[in-house]
């Protein structure tokens, strides 16, 4: 996995960049100053760096001579608000980019894959598969989850209206496929399209949120063999498993899968984006509902503390 350093002193929008870059399946570290960044330079050489040049103590600018002495030939984006003050002192060369700040996280990505090359965007996925289902049955569409390995199509996921309706892999189909695509596909890349033909037959029903904590379960701990051999039971030629029989018991969604993390993560993302683009509207509202769903997240409580602070609030929103 590719790996990008990202130096910056202000705490949030070091934090807001990183997640954004991370999006991308790639490895990201963050450090506070161009010390502490040299220290990762020196562990682990990185292979981008982003960073700021406006720093306290020393100035990003210094990297370049640093990564000279290191005889480390690494590209390096420099994002700064005060670019008419230090453009003048950064070479012109083709290892070195400069954006100016503001930079929107999409604009940012684009940049970054570009400069890792084709080997990153190839391998890009900003959601999961859960993600991808979750977006998707909310929104009530109809579409196919496609994921890959290294190039090799290991299955789909199709949703047909908001309701998933199939998976399908290399081993089988229903619930055990929806769980090997969806949480143990380690390294895999999903991607999203639209369902431009007929969904085909069904093999799943429910709930999405039934359904993915049902495929939680069956690749949780062994579960999966455990619920192969109670199918098998099933459909064997003695019959169904009876009623005194245990049934399995359904797990919860991890935390990071659950739809209220799911919810938060996207209310969260649409803030960063907002704020570095300067929809500061459209962060406020972003980061509230965020908020709602953890009132205690420190990271959105600096951000509304922020937005407050440039005059906008639930309770002040004259600013254009």
């Amino acid at each position: 996995m590719q790996r990008v350093l990202v130096i910056e002193d202000e705490t949030v929008l070091r934090s807001n960049v990183a997640r954004g870059i991370a999006k991308l399946g790639l490895e990201v570290v963050e450090a506070s100053n161009l010390n502490d960044a040299l220290r990762f330079l020196d562990h682990k050489p990185p292979n981008l760096v982003v960073s700021d040049i406006d720093m306290p103590e020393r100035s990003g600018l210094e990297l370049l001579g640093e990564l000279g002495r290191r005889a480390l030939k690494i590209p390096v984006i420099f994002v700064s608000g005060y670019l008419n003050a230090y453009r003048a002192q950064i070479p012109h060369h083709a290892s070195i980019e400069v954006l100016e700040k503001p930079v929107p996280i999409e604009e940012l990505r684009e940049v970054v894959l570009r400069r890792l090359g084709s080997g990153a965007g190839a391998d890009a996925s900003p959601f999961s598969v859960p993600d991808y289902l979750q977006l998707a049955c909310l929104g009530r569409h109809s579409v196919v989850v496609d994921v890959e390995l290294e190039g090799h199509h290991l299955g789909d996921v199709v949703v047909c209206n908001g309701e998933i309706w199939s998976a399908n892999d290399e081993r089988g189909e229903g619930l055990l496929a929806l769980g090997r695509l969806a949480f143990a596909s380690s390294g895999g890349i999903a991607r999203c399209r639209r369902l431009a033909t007929t969904p085909g037959t069904r093999n799943l029903d429910g709930g999405w949120e039934y359904l993915l904590m049902e495929a939680a379960r069956v690749t949780d701990e062994g579960a999966e063999s455990a619920l192969d051999g109670a199918f098998d039971q099933a459909f064997s030629e003695s019959g169904p498993i009876s009623a005194a029989e245990p049934a399995l018991k359904p797990a919860a969604l991890p935390p990071e899968r659950n739809p209220e993390a799911l919810a938060f993560e996207a209310a969260w993302e649409q803030g960063v984006d907002a704020l570095l683009t300067k929809n500061y509207r459209g962060a406020l509202g972003a980061f509230t509902r965020a908020c709602a769903l953890r009132p205690d997240d420190a990271k959105v409580r600096a951000n509304l503390k922020r937005l407050s602070e440039l005059g906008y609030s639930e309770d002040n929103l004259e600013k254009p």
